[in-house]
C-alpha cells in the first residue's frame, strides 16, 4: 500500500493544476452573487461563522434561519462532536470548558482533537495524549511507535513526529506527520497500525479535516489555500476547485460538500468538481449538521 501512494508526492498539485485548465479553477472574482432556488436534495444545517466566530445558520433547502446547537469550530475553539465541551490551547496547555461553562483541568499540550465517545486528545512532545473525563491523560500513541511504523517509508523515522490528528473511529485517525527538516506528510493509521501513508504533497498542509464516513480533507497553499479530498486508502477524490477557500465541510451522508471563501460558499457534489450552487456569502469557519 505504502508504496502505490508515493505518486502523492506532487500529485495532488499536479492534479489540481491540470484539471483547473480543463474545467477553469473557481475564483471569488467568476462567482454568481445570487444563490437561485436550492435544490431539493440538499437537507441539513448549514453553520457559518465569519472572522469573528459570528455565527449563522441555515436549513436546507428553505434557507430558513435557525439557532444552532454551537458555532462550527472557530477562532481556536475545537468543539467535542455532541457540541457539549470545547477545547482552547493556549501556551501549551488545553482548557476544557462544557456549554453550561464548567471548567475541567488543563490538559498539557496542543492540537485538540476529539473523538466520538467524548475523549479529548492533545499532542505533546509529538505524541498523541487522550484525556478522559476520570483519570489522568496517557500516551496513546507515541513517537517510538510512530518511527515503527514509519520506518522503510522515511529517511530517520525517529526525527518525526505527530502535529495534528482527526479522528474517524475509536482508534482510527489520520495524522499530519513533521519530519526532521521540516517536511510534513498524512498518514492513516487504524487498528493500531498504518493503514496508508502520503508523503509531502508539495504544498504546506493545513486544517485537517476528517469526513463523516472516514475520509479526510486537508487545505494545500499552492500558492492560494485551496481543500484536497483524500480516500483513507489514499486516493484523491474530486471535488469542486475553489481558491481562496477558508473552511470545509460535507453534508452528514458525505454526498454533497461546502466549501467556503470570504466571499462566497460553494456547494458542490462529493467525487465530482460539479458545482450544485453558489451561496453569496462567505465564511471562516463551516459545519454541516442534520
Amino acid at each position: 500500500m505504502r508504496n502505490t501512494l508515493t505518486w502523492f508526492v506532487g500529485g495532488a498539485v499536479a492534479l489540481l493544476l491540470v484539471v483547473a485548465i480543463a474545467d477553469a479553477i473557481r475564483s471569488r472574482s467568476d462567482a454568481s452573487s445570487s444563490p437561485g432556488p436550492l435544490p431539493r436534495m440538499l437537507h441539513g444545517v448549514l453553520v457559518t461563522a465569519d472572522e469573528t466566530c459570528e455565527t449563522q445558520a441555515f436549513r436546507f433547502p428553505s434557507m430558513a434561519r435557525e439557532r444552532p446547537p454551537h458555532p462550527p469550530d472557530c477562532g481556536g475553539v475545537v468543539w467535542s462532536q455532541d457540541g457539549t465541551l470545547m477545547a482552547r490551547c493556549e501556551d501549551d496547555f488545553t482548557s476544557v470548558t462544557s456549554l453550561e461553562g464548567v471548567q475541567f483541568p488543563n490538559v498539557r499540550g496542543c492540537a485538540p482533537a476529539w473523538r466520538a465517545d467524548g475523549t479529548l486528545s492533545v499532542v505533546r512532545n509529538g505524541d498523541i495524549v487522550l484525556s478522559r473525563r476520570h483519570g489522568p491523560p496517557f500516551i496513546f500513541f507515541s513517537r517510538s511507535q510512530l518511527a515503527d511504523a514509519l520506518a522503510g517509508s522515511v529517511d530517520v523515522p525517529e526525527a518525526w513526529r505527530f502535529t495534528q490528528v482527526s479522528w474517524f473511529g475509536l482508534t482510527s485517525f489520520v495524522a499530519v506527520v513533521e519530519g526532521q527538516t521540516g517536511e510534513s506528510a498524512l498518514a492513516v493509521f487504524a487498528q493500531g497500525g498504518l493503514e496508508s501513508f502520503l508523503p509531502e504533497p508539495g504544498a504546506r498542509i493545513e486544517d485537517l479535516r476528517s469526513s463523516p464516513l472516514g475520509n479526510f480533507g486537508f487545505a494545500l497553499i499552492h500558492p492560494e489555500r485551496e481543500y484536497v479530498m483524500v480516500s483513507r486508502g489514499g486516493d484523491l477524490i474530486a471535488i469542486p476547485h475553489v481558491r481562496g477557500a477558508e473552511a470545509i465541510a460535507w453534508s452528514p451522508d458525505e454526498l454533497y460538500v461546502a466549501i467556503a471563501t470570504d466571499d462566497e460558499t460553494v456547494i458542490g457534489r462529493t467525487g465530482t468538481t460539479d458545482v450544485v450552487t453558489t451561496l453569496p456569502f462567505g465564511a471562516r469557519a463551516l459545519a454541516w449538521l442534520t
